[in-house]
């Protein structure tokens, strides 16, 4: 079975080329791998996660509740995720289901204020592989390719 970024293709060349040598440099010289979407508010979310499991996570994602795309700035889940739709009219949002944040290797960085701690950003997407509509990175993406044709 392929794993999650390539049954659905989720990544570019230059990601591909980007995640080589990642895992292999994560996993010799950090401790600790961040994985991180910024919400609809700006703030960052996300998972740490042992620095052996970056390979697993560039190929398959990390599950994260979908409460978290629920938050408001206190931090408190402000839509009724038990709710048909959890409050977003979104089937796959119902329930508190999970969402799958994908890494982007071309994001990694080594956060040099914190020791053996690397960082990715990450794109959101159901378990079926298609897009959250909101995931910020996503929306952006949205507005800039028609940009880039100007």
């Amino acid at each position: 079975v392929p794993d999650f970024v390539e049954r659905f293709g989720l990544w570019s060349e230059a990601q591909r080329s980007a995640a080589v040598g990642i895992a292999q440099s994560a996993e010799k010289n950090l401790d600790t791998l961040r994985l991180s979407f910024a919400d609809q508010h700006g703030v960052l979310r996300g998972k740490s996660l042992a620095a052996d499991g970056t390979g697993a996570a560039l190929r398959n994602g990390c599950s994260i509740t979908s409460t978290l795309l629920a938050k408001d700035t206190s931090h408190r889940t402000v839509y009724p995720v038990w709710s048909e739709g959890g409050g977003f009219g979104l089937a796959e949002m119902a329930g508190a289901r999970d969402v799958i944040m994908v890494p982007d290797p071309t994001t990694f960085r080594v956060l040099p204020w914190l020791s053996r701690t690397g960082w990715m950003l990450c794109d959101l997407y159901f378990p079926d592989g298609s897009s959250v509509p909101f995931s910020t990175r996503r929306v952006c993406q949205e507005v800039l390719t028609p940009l880039e044709s100007r």
